[in-house]
């Protein structure tokens, strides 16, 4: 499936993720938003399409808008190191 970033960015914000209170590491299952469609997206900066995932990182569905994904960390790490994952993933102009 191929996958659609508002803006020309996949930089997470804190807002973005869920922090472990006891850890203080990311958690599993929220992260930087993106879509299946690239319609809707020029408000954010345009669409641009989301390149290759690190195997560290996962896709998973968000909220109750079927066309609303996350790239979320597979399990546990830094803010630091989901940043450094992020990076890794190319975003092509749509």
């Amino acid at each position: 499936m191929t996958y659609y970033r508002g803006g020309p960015t996949l930089a997470p914000r804190r807002i973005d993720v869920i922090i472990n209170r006891k850890t203080g590491l990311v958690m599993p299952g929220r992260g930087v938003s993106i879509a299946d469609r690239s319609d809707g997206l020029d408000r954010f900066g345009g669409a641009f399409e989301v390149g290759t995932i690190p195997n560290t990182l996962e896709i998973v569905g968000a909220g109750r808008n079927p066309h609303h994904f996350e790239i979320a960390p597979k399990q546990e790490m830094t803010f630091e190191q989901y940043e450094a994952e992020l990076a890794k993933i190319s975003l092509t102009k749509v």
